[in-house]
């Protein structure tokens, strides 16, 4: 089982939806949210999010948001679910946009 797949298992599970992460570079990490085709960026992690100081990993914020994700963080788990909730509300909004063309 690659690292990757416990942190994006767990994110499927609770917000019933499909992520991707990318890495910009060594200090940002890019979670999103895919739906219908779409991509809405949920949260750029950087090493502040993952308690580092130079450089993060795709690894470091998996951990990161799996730790959270189990109860290890509830104020974190709180910001992650409000950036959730505004990625799907993107991509509702332009979804209708698209349709009403």
């Amino acid at each position: 089982m690659s690292s990757k797949e416990p942190a994006l298992r767990l994110l499927k599970e609770r917000y019933s939806e499909t992520f991707a992460v990318t890495q910009a570079n060594e200090r940002q990490i890019h979670l999103f949210l895919v739906k219908i085709g779409m991509w809405s960026l949920v949260w750029t992690f950087t090493p502040r999010d993952v308690n580092k100081e130079d450089e993060i990993g795709i690894d470091d914020t998996l951990q990161r948001i799996e730790r959270t994700l189990k109860g290890g963080d509830p104020e974190f788990l709180a910001r992650l679910d409000a950036s959730v909730l505004k990625a799907k509300d993107r991509i509702k909004n332009k979804a209708e946009q698209f349709r009403a063309r």
